[in-house]
């Protein structure tokens, strides 16, 4: 009997029995970041995309490292008397505090792989639990770059302090703190996001509002980039200064709270500012204990919750799957099938509500940047021409139901034809109104009949290169429900070879619109602008159609070896 049992059996029979808390806290933690350990590392296989995004990541990550490095070289040779390290310091540690309550909590969420309510079953307590949860978070290569700008500034700062420090107690206690202080930061950073997202998923397990939470945080994260962007090209030479000084008394303000406090002690110590710094030491220690406890009674709430099981508010209601002014045919069904995705899955919502932002940052350009109104005419013709776009790997999105499609006989022209109109149904007013409202303020009203025509044309363009996509180069999907700023299928080779062909081939039909509407703009001719865009809606017209019956041909012959590439979700 006992030459069947594998390595781990046998073990596992020699064991006998485990009394529950006979394993203690140290051995429980250790556990933890083992098991996180072992997960991380499984998690690559057969995960070409998360191995090159995670390279990519790390390669960025070290060219941040060296960069800051030679910056505090320069910065330290340059500050004869020690005036500009001290604010530079606290503001990157205040930056970077900043990174780790908006990147995770707003737009990437965070490393879920211990959830805390897989342990529901175990007889641990939240406060057995924690210590280990915690140090298995701190596992992760963010986490691990941080550390290591965290040693290095400490470096530069323990420098500072010999040379500027305000004599030789005030140095030596600088010193003495430094690396407890600024490890104290580091600690903050991780503990953050966890006692905010855990604070949230107990109080609430439904997967809408998750969802449309992440959603919401992307589109907020996306346009705070955009409108940084915007502001550092309005900045010329004179306001430089004004800048600066802004920004000085902005980190002197933040120093005080917990995002900047523990990593200005030693700086304090250092320049004999002792009250200041026993304040900020007291702000710091405060917030780390008081997040810690948040956490605690979070994970508390994630355990009982996975227990009871998620909470319904039982209003749901039944509505018809077809669309009161669709057809009761196949093609009604699969329209509706398909509004009902546009509505509630994440990963559709992410992909168009990332339009209207992105041709608001194109307006905003031509309305303040220099590169005048001919930018925000290049945005709407972008996102006219990438409005399709999100139907390029609809097989993929369908993942493991897709077998229903097969098994129940459905035609494949009016399965493809349904998703095509569904998105053109919620794309196609969107483009006009955006082709009326921008020419007016840009000041450009003689482009309106060009532009309302031109986009809808390449929309249908977009819309029938994306429908002969996605039978011929399909990918997996993650699952419904995951947060688009964590869906690892993006990131994949297939995805990429994907979206590369979608947008070249999209604009390689509209090339005789475009030189029309080139030559009209150029020439002045009213007459011309508008021929282009008739041409780009005849265009856009013919490609949709014969798109769709070429993608209908394709998935009649291909159904089932499609659906063996997306059957399962990555």
């Amino acid at each position: 009997m006992a030459a069947v049992l594998s390595g781990d059996q046998r073990q596992a029979a020699r064991i006998g029995h485990v009394e529950a808390g006979s394993i203690g806290p140290r051995r429980l933690a250790a556990g933890l970041v083992r098991l996180k350990w072992t997960l991380w590392k499984r998690s690559y296989r057969k995960n070409v995309g998360k191995l090159v995004g995670t390279i990519f990541g790390s390669l960025y990550g070290v060219g941040g490292l060296v960069g800051a490095t030679f910056a505090l070289i320069a910065l330290v040779i340059a500050d004869g008397d020690g005036t500009f390290l001290g604010p530079f310091v606290r503001g990157v540690g205040i930056a970077a505090t900043l990174l780790w309550l908006i990147l995770p909590v707003f737009a990437f969420g965070i490393d879920d792989t211990l959830d805390p309510r897989a342990f529901a079953l175990y007889p641990r307590s939240p406060r057995e639990l924690q210590p280990g949860l915690f140090a298995a978070a701190a596992l992760s290569l963010p986490t691990v770059f941080t550390v290591v700008a965290m040693l290095l500034f400490s470096v530069f700062e323990g420098i500072w302090l010999v040379l500027h420090g305000a004599g030789p107690v005030a140095a030596g206690l600088g010193l003495l703190l430094l690396l407890p202080a600024n490890v104290a930061g580091v600690a903050l950073c991780v503990l953050l996001p966890r006692a905010i997202l855990a604070h949230g998923a107990g109080r609430s397990s439904s997967r809408r509002g998750r969802e449309l939470g992440s959603i919401l945080g992307m589109v907020a994260l996306i346009g705070g980039i955009y409108a940084f962007s915007l502001v550092a090209q309005s900045i010329d030479g004179s306001t430089v200064e004004q800048t600066a000084a802004a920004l000085r008394q902005a980190v002197a303000i933040l120093a005080w709270t917990p995002l900047g406090a523990l990593f200005s002690v030693p700086l304090d110590l250092g320049a004999g500012a002792y009250l200041p710094a026993l304040v900020r030491a007291v702000i710091g220690a405060a917030s780390i204990a008081a997040l810690w406890l948040w956490w605690r009674r979070s994970l508390g709430a994630a355990l009982t919750s996975a227990l009871v099981g998620d909470s319904s508010s039982g209003t749901t209601t039944e509505k018809p799957l077809v669309p009161r002014l669709a057809p009761r045919t196949a093609l009604g069904a699969s329209m509706g099938r398909s509004l009902r995705y546009w509505r509630r899955d994440a990963r559709y919502l992410a992909a168009i509500a990332i339009m209207p932002l992105m041709l608001v940052f194109f307006v905003a350009m031509g309305m303040l940047g220099p590169s005048g109104p001919m930018m925000g005419i290049f945005g709407l013709v972008l996102v006219a021409g990438m409005g399709g776009i999100s139907l390029m790997n609809e097989i993929g999105f369908d993942g493991p139901a897709g077998w229903v499609n097969i098994t129940a006989g459905l035609p494949s022209r009016p399965n493809l034809t349904g998703r095509v109109l569904a998105l053109a149904l919620l794309m196609a007013p969107f483009m006009v109104v955006a082709s009326l409202l921008v020419p007016v303020l840009l000041g450009l009203p003689g482009l309106i009949p060009m532009l309302v025509t031109g986009t809808l044309g390449l929309l249908m363009s977009s819309l029938g290169v994306s429908a002969i996509i996605t039978v011929l180069l399909p990918y997996p999907t993650s699952a419904p429900g995951t947060n688009p700023m964590k869906d690892k299928s993006a990131s994949s080779s297939n995805a990429m070879i994907a979206m590369a062909v979608a947008m070249v081939v999209i604009w390689i039909p509209q090339l005789p619109a475009f030189g029309v509407a080139i030559w009209g703009s150029v020439t002045g001719s009213a007459l011309l602008q508008t021929l282009g865009g008739v041409i780009a809606l005849v265009v856009g017209a013919v490609v949709v159609v014969v798109g769709l019956r070429v993608a209908a041909g394709i998935l009649d012959r291909r159904a089932v070896d499609l659906f063996q590439k997306v059957r399962h979700h990555v």
